[in-house]
């Protein structure tokens, strides 16, 4: 850029010498005339720029005739022995011209004098500018232009890191905010971005967002886990201290293990995709004696007995392993709270199947039916339990679209849970 400013001040500087020259030699035009025997006659001292008639003052003048000898000069001239451009008659020209230690603007005139006999004769006027004034404006002007251009450099950087720094603003905050996250002093990003920028911190929080769940339900699946081997668990050692023969314990062992290994199955399928609810329709009754039959050795010691009245030919569309979740974590519920009875019924009513499950035990005061789907909520501290059986059924039952009610059981007296599919 500064080159090409440069260039064009010099180019201006040029024209105006060429302008200035060219007046000059009008000035000396007009005071030549032609003597007789076709001698130009110039004064010595021209009424024109004084600098003419000063010696060395940087700006003379001279004339040569057609065979390029001197036939006049100007008092200023230190150059006298110079060598005529060519040119046609009528066109001036502007010429640099470099001597020993000098340099100069050549301006060249080339005019036709006719005499009074008819004969053309030429004359090549020149004027010679010394450029030592023309390099020190350019040089000046060199110098000024640099300073204006780094001045403008050093704004225009300031301002592009100004520009960046407050465009990056909002950069630094997500990386601060996410510190914050990560630290656990945050939840998520703020919510207050750039237009440009929302798209991004939306996906980071989403992201942040999928990984708690993730978390989330990975720990409540290991929970789930737990909880649901207990049942197991629970019959293989019932099993071990009534002492049975080693023909039932074997079977028993092996219908626990494989339940055991169903169990951790399904959880795994529940923490990666949920709860399966486009299954296969299943047989109530066949899961249901499945449980029974546990629990009955789980709790024979506590002398609960176990009833249900089911159709065989009952079934439901809910996958095995979910059945299993709902009416055996609320089986055993039932039998924990019981005194010596639990009842399991299962009917259908204008196209919806109710399993109910009913004990003998001291109830569920209304106050308090919400809480107890909660996780990690337990209606008495002193009863064993995590508190986790309810919040899992209730999930299950919400990714169906079924329903849960909470009553008096009026056979038993106790609590009387009713799952509506």
């Amino acid at each position: 850029m500064s080159a090409v400013l440069l260039k064009a001040y010099e180019s201006g500087i040029r024209q105006a010498t060429f302008e200035r020259l060219t007046a000059q030699f009008y000035g000396i035009l007009s005071a030549a005339e032609l003597e007789e025997k076709d001698q130009l006659y110039i004064p010595e001292e021209p009424q024109i720029d004084q600098r003419f008639n000063q010696y060395a003052s940087g700006l003379s003048a001279l004339v040569f005739d057609e065979t390029e000898t001197l036939v006049w000069n100007s008092i200023s001239a230190e150059e006298t022995d110079l060598k005529v451009p060519l040119s046609l008659p009528g066109e001036p020209k502007l010429y640099n011209l470099s001597l020993p230690e000098k340099e100069y603007f050549q301006f060249h005139f080339v005019t036709e004098w006719e005499s009074q006999e008819g004969d053309v004769a030429l004359y090549h006027f020149m004027i010679l500018e010394n450029k030592r004034a023309y390099k020190q404006v350019v040089s000046a002007y060199r110098n000024k232009l640099l300073m204006w251009l780094s001045i403008l450099a050093i704004s225009l950087l300031l301002v592009l890191f100004l520009i960046l720094r407050w465009t990056f603003k909002p950069m630094r905050k997500i990386t601060n905010e996410l510190s914050n996250v990560k630290q656990g002093l945050a939840e998520k990003l703020d919510d207050n971005y750039p237009r440009e920028i929302q798209g991004l911190t939306e996906s980071i929080n989403r992201f942040i967002t999928n990984e708690r769940e993730q978390s989330k339900r990975y720990k409540e699946t290991l929970a789930n886990l737990a909880h649901s081997l207990k049942t197991p668990l629970a019959v293989m050692q019932s099993a071990l201290q009534n002492k049975i023969n080693a023909t039932e314990l074997e079977r028993i062992s092996e219908e626990q293990l494989e339940r055991m290994n169903q169990i951790v199955s399904y959880q795994l399928q529940r923490a990666t995709s949920g709860p399966k609810v486009m299954a296969e329709r299943i047989l109530i009754s066949r899961a249901i004696e499945k449980l029974a039959s546990g629990l009955s050795k789980v709790y024979s010691e506590k002398g609960i007995a176990i009833n249900y009245n089911i159709d065989e030919q009952l079934s439901i569309n809910v996958s095995e392993g979910d059945l299993y979740e709902i009416c055996g974590n609320l089986t055993d519920n039932a039998c924990k709270w019981a005194k010596s009875q639990v009842n399991i019924s299962a009917v259908s009513i204008n196209g919806k199947t109710k399993i109910s499950i009913e004990d003998d035990g001291p109830g569920i005061p209304k106050h308090v039916q919400e809480a107890v789907l909660s996780r990690g909520k337990r209606l008495d501290e002193t009863v064993e339990g995590q508190g986790i059986g309810m919040s899992v059924v209730k999930e299950i039952i919400e990714a169906y679209n079924a329903e849960i009610e909470i009553e008096k059981s009026v056979t038993l007296g106790g609590a009387q849970i009713n799952i509506i599919f």
